[in-house]
């Protein structure tokens, strides 16, 4: 928490800085696009539910199961060849119907692909307890990683592609950050508990992780709230629009 507070006023004292100076380094008139806030906004949220389920369960993998590196990373194929195979589906559905409810539908299968994955047991395996919640929330990055890209530069003048392009990488690593510290202080913080009840150790471990996935899963859900507030339907043609930003921006 310490560090979380270090970091809030730290960021604090930048954007009060960043108002007042001539040149800002990131001028704070960008959060004034509503699609640019909210696809930052929901970034935030995707890197501390994803990135945070992503170490957790690779902990679940390797400290439980006793799955070794390479059979962890094989593991997580399903979730990156999911996302692969849906990625042309989702960045054709947001030029049809706009970012937001594209968006909305990666994040809440984010969201119940990670949910489902609280129910891991103490002896499980790859394809009875994380193929279905891999391949879900792999279906949930396809459909949301492309349209915040896409959302995050929809209306950006030319001259501040990168800096809209940057920034949505900013949002997105960063909360990647939160959500791990949050997640593993919250696994720590209940094994710890289960291990002082008296629990063997594989069952307290599984119980950490069950409730960070918990928590991974509720921070993904948080996102819908924000796309339906902050996000309208734009039109195709407003879509296209942002094509050219995003050559010059890039999907950092």
């Amino acid at each position: 928490m310490g560090l979380l507070s270090a970091s809030a006023v730290l960021l604090a004292a930048f954007l009060v800085v960043e108002s007042r100076v001539e040149a800002p380094l990131m001028p704070l008139r960008i959060f004034r696009m509503r699609t640019v806030a909210a696809a930052n906004a929901v970034g935030l949220l995707l890197g501390g539910s994803f990135f945070g389920f992503v170490f957790v369960g690779t902990l679940y993998m390797q400290q439980v199961l006793g799955y070794s590196a390479l059979q962890t990373g094989v593991a997580w194929l399903a979730t990156s060849l999911t996302s692969l195979a849906l990625a042309g589906l989702s960045q054709k559905l947001v030029t049809r119907i706009s970012a937001g409810p594209v968006m909305a539908l990666g994040m809440a299968l984010i969201g119940g692909g990670i949910l489902w994955a609280t129910q891991v047991p103490v002896q499980g395996h790859f394809w009875a307890s994380l193929a279905g919640p891999f391949f879900v929330a792999g279906a949930g990055g396809a459909f949301s990683f492309i349209p915040i890209s896409i959302g995050g530069l929809t209306g950006v003048a030319e001259r501040d592609a990168g800096l809209a392009s940057g920034l949505l990488n900013t949002s997105q690593q960063l909360g990647g950050a939160l959500g791990v510290a949050i997640a593993s202080t919250v696994a720590a913080t209940h094994l710890k508990t289960l291990a002082v009840g008296g629990d063997a150790t594989s069952a307290a471990l599984t119980g950490g992780f069950q409730w960070a996935f918990w928590v991974c899963g509720a921070i993904a859900l948080l996102a819908l709230p924000a796309t339906a507030v902050l996000l309208r339907r734009s039109r195709a043609t407003e879509i296209e629009g942002a094509v050219p930003a995003l050559e010059v921006g890039g999907l950092d």
